[in-house]
C-alpha cells in the first residue's frame, strides 16, 4: 500500500513539475522573462528533474510548433486517442484536481502578465505530458527522434579542394582536399568525426557542451580551442595551437564477461590513457604503438597545407605519398615493403606530382614506373 502510495506522489510530482516547466518555457519564448529572472533560476536550480522537463518542454513545444502535421506527430495524436481511451480521462480528472490552473495562476503571480495564446500553448502541453500512457510517450519518444533529432551532417572535399565549413555553434573547421567529415550536434554534446583526411578546427566556446573529434581510434576533447587533427593510414596525427584538450582512447574499455564480476575483469592492455595536451605539442598515435608526445611540433608543417604546400620532415615515403594523393587524380604507390622505410623531406607545391617523384628519383634508389594515365608506382631499382 505504501509502495502504491509511493507511486502516485512521485507521479503528481512529476506531472507539477512538467506543467511548471512548460509554464516557464513559454514565458520564456514570448520574452515575458528572460532566462536569467530570478524566480525562475531558483526554480530551475531546485532540482535535477527540472532541467530534464525543461528539454521536455521545448521538444514538445517544436513539436506543435512546428512539426503539428507531420505525418509521424498525425501518427503519434491518433495513436494516443487509441491507447488512452478511459485511461485518459481518468488522469485528466486526476490532473484537473490537481489543478494546472491554479499552478498557472501561482507562476502569474510570480512573473507577470503574458498572452492568452501562449497560456493556452502552455497548458496544452503540459496536459499533453501529463495524461499520455506508456505506450503514447514511447511514440512521441520515436516521433522526437525521427523529426526533432539533429541531423548528421557530412561535409567532404574532392581531390585537390579544401574548403572552410562554418558550424551550427560558430566553430569554423579548414577541410583539407580528400577529407571527410561528419557532425552531430546535440543538447548535451558537439560531436564530430573524421573519417578521412585532414582538418584544422578553431572551435567555439561551449563549457556545457563538449567539442569532441573522433579520428581512427582517438577523441580529441575540448570546449574552446584550435587544433589540427591528420589521418595517415592508421595513424592519427593532433598538433594543439591554442588552448587546452584532452585525448582519449575511443576503443571502449573492456567490460567483464557474465562470469567475471567487475574487479575480476582485466583492464585493456590498448587502452591508452587519456593525454592531456599543451599549446605547441603534437601528439602521435597508431593502433600498434603507445601515444607519442612530440614537444614543439613544427607548426610551420601543421599549418603548411592551408597556404596550399606539402611540407615533409622526415616522413616515410609512404606517408608522404598518401599526402600527395590528397592533391593528385595521379595516384602514387609504393609497392616494396622496403621502401616505406625511406625518410623523405622537402616543400612541394599540393599537386605538383611530377616534382615528388623527380625528388623521389633522385634522392633514393627508386624508379617510378607509369601504369596507366591515372596510376604510378614506386619499385626499388634494379
Amino acid at each position: 500500500m505504501n509502495e502504491q502510495a509511493s507511486d502516485s506522489e512521485m507521479r503528481e510530482r512529476q506531472r507539477r513539475i512538467n506543467a511548471e516547466a512548460a509554464a516557464w518555457y513559454v514565458r520564456i519564448a514570448h520574452d515575458a522573462v528572460g532566462q536569467d529572472n530570478p524566480a525562475y533560476r531558483a526554480w530551475l536550480a531546485a532540482a535535477p528533474e527540472h532541467h530534464v522537463a525543461m528539454q521536455r518542454a521545448q521538444r514538445l513545444w517544436q513539436a506543435f510548433g512546428d512539426h503539428a502535421a507531420a505525418p509521424e506527430m498525425v501518427k503519434a495524436r491518433r495513436d494516443a486517442l487509441d491507447h488512452s481511451g478511459k485511461a485518459a480521462a481518468r488522469r485528466w480528472s486526476v490532473f484537473n484536481r490537481w489543478s494546472v490552473f491554479n499552478r498557472w495562476s501561482w507562476l502569474s503571480n510570480v512573473s507577470g502578465p503574458i498572452k492568452p495564446a501562449a497560456t493556452v500553448a502552455a497548458i496544452a502541453i503540459a496536459i499533453t505530458i501529463a495524461i499520455i500512457g506508456a505506450p503514447t510517450a514511447l511514440l512521441l519518444e520515436r516521433y522526437e527522434r525521427a523529426i526533432l533529432a539533429p541531423a548528421v551532417e557530412t561535409h567532404r572535399t574532392a581531390v585537390a579542394e579544401t574548403r572552410v565549413v562554418t558550424l551550427a555553434d560558430n566553430s569554423r573547421v579548414s577541410l583539407d582536399a580528400s577529407t571527410v567529415l561528419t557532425v552531430h550536434y546535440s543538447a548535451e554534446a558537439r560531436d564530430v568525426e573524421l573519417k578521412q583526411g585532414q582538418a584544422h578546427f578553431d572551435v567555439a566556446t561551449d563549457n556545457a557542451r563538449p567539442f569532441r573529434v573522433s579520428a581512427g581510434e582517438r577523441t580529441v576533447v575540448a570546449t574552446g580551442t584550435a587544433f589540427n587533427i591528420e589521418l595517415v593510414g592508421d595513424t592519427v596525427l593532433v598538433t594543439l595551437l591554442e588552448g587546452e584538450v584532452i585525448v582519449t582512447d575511443t576503443k571502449p574499455a573492456m567490460q567483464p564477461s557474465s562470469r567475471q564480476s567487475a574487479t575480476q575483469a582485466m583492464p585493456d592492455p590498448a587502452q591508452a590513457a587519456p593525454v592531456k595536451m599543451k599549446p605547441g605539442q603534437l601528439l602521435v598515435a597508431s593502433v600498434e604503438a603507445t601515444p607519442q608526445i612530440v614537444e614543439n611540433a613544427n607548426l610551420e608543417k601543421t599549418n603548411a597545407w592551408r597556404s596550399g604546400k606539402v611540407f615533409l620532415e622526415g616522413d616515410s615515403l609512404s606517408a608522404a605519398v598518401a599526402r600527395m594523393n590528397r592533391y593528385s587524380r595521379i595516384e602514387l604507390t609504393v609497392t616494396d615493403h622496403r621502401l616505406e622505410r625511406l625518410r623523405i623531406s622537402g616543400v612541394f607545391d599540393a599537386g605538383d606530382t611530377d616534382a615528388f617523384i623527380e625528388a623521389v628519383e633522385a634522392y633514393f634508389p627508386v624508379d617510378a614506373r607509369r601504369m596507366s594515365t591515372s596510376r604510378i608506382e614506386f619499385h626499388p631499382r634494379q
